[in-house]
């Protein structure tokens, strides 16, 4: 006679070939979707308080800003403000100055792209080696993260004064031309990739170093054991591996130059003229600047809306890295 059975009765059970130590029956499933539901209901309820306090705090100020965008208000005129539709994208998201603040916000996104993964990327694989020195190596690299951003674009102020600046004395000391690095157009583009980077760099190496971390050896090592050479095991075998981590560090870096404001706003002012001026720093100067309220509200929700395809993007590869 067989053991009395401790699956639950719902439990299908299908005979299999006879092998030691079995008596010829195994569960074919273990409830696995009864589980998976019991799991979901769990983290729902676990979750739902810190939901309950963060959807009205998102959501809230996103209505109000849509319902405010098809306004007339602002804060100069004493009338009280009108329903205007979608004048106020019309006027302010449809013209040349929006269309530039986009393209400068594209191209700060792009070049700080190609400088900040590679080298992020190379400090993280140096790390994951190990070698002598690599944990003071880390400790100091890691220290940019650690200011703000006003307390770094202050100290790269001071830096990048054509005058006094140490950046031009070093140029000036290897014989380089000195540089008038925010009064010139591409040199203040310049100016804000290179701190922008300064403090993206370490963020995007410990994700990348945190990724190298948790990949398997096993397919590494066979690799060096077929002899294949050290760049032949990173080209084939560990980048692939670690694609779905650089995927989720692009997104968040392009969600972080969507918004990225508070570096210009000390360095460059958006200067000179407009030509480092980010569609955040538009909306920063059309609501506090000119205090018209609702075309900044519209130059927002615009921007919200350009961040939605890479937040999809970064969900879906979320789901696919699990």
């Amino acid at each position: 006679m067989n053991p009395p059975s401790d699956v639950p009765g719902d439990v299908a059970l299908e005979p299999r070939d006879a092998s030691p130590g079995l008596d010829g029956f195994l569960p074919l499933k273990v409830a696995t979707s009864s589980i998976a539901r019991r799991a979901k209901r769990t983290a729902i309820s676990g979750t739902l308080p810190t939901w309950l306090i963060l959807i009205p705090i998102g959501a809230v100020p996103l209505v109000v800003g849509v319902w405010l965008s098809l306004r007339d208000e602002n804060l100069i005129s004493p009338l009280p403000s009108t329903f205007v539709g979608l004048e106020n994208y019309r006027t302010d998201v449809f013209n040349p100055t929006f269309g530039k603040a986009l393209v400068v916000t594209l191209m700060i996104m792009a070049i700080g792209l190609l400088v900040q993964v590679p080298l992020g990327l190379f400090l993280a694989v140096l790390l994951d080696r190990a070698l002598r020195g690599t944990q003071l190596f880390r400790t100091a690299l890691i220290t940019p993260m650690l200011l703000t951003p006003v307390a770094v674009a202050l100290m790269f102020r001071f830096m990048f004064n054509s005058e006094l600046g140490v950046i031009n004395w070093a140029l000036g000391s290897l014989h380089l031309p000195r540089l008038d690095w925010l009064g010139e157009s591409t040199a203040a583009l310049l100016a804000v990739v290179i701190v922008d980077s300064w403090q993206a760099v370490p963020f995007i190496m410990l994700l990348l170093l945190a990724g190298l971390t948790a990949l398997p050896q096993g397919p590494r090592e066979a690799a060096s054991v077929d002899g294949a050479s050290a760049w032949q095991t990173f080209r084939y075998v560990t980048l692939p591996m670690l694609t779905p981590v650089l995927l989720v560090t692009i997104m968040i870096r392009l969600i972080d130059g969507f918004k990225l404001f508070d570096i210009i706003f000390i360095l460059t002012r958006g200067g000179p003229g407009t030509d480092t001026q980010t569609v955040s720093m538009l909306d920063y100067n059309t609501a506090f600047t000119f205090l018209a309220t609702s075309r900044a509200a519209a130059i927002g929700t615009v921007l919200a809306l350009l961040t939605l395809p890479v937040y999809f993007v970064w969900v879906r590869v979320t789901r696919i890295e699990q």
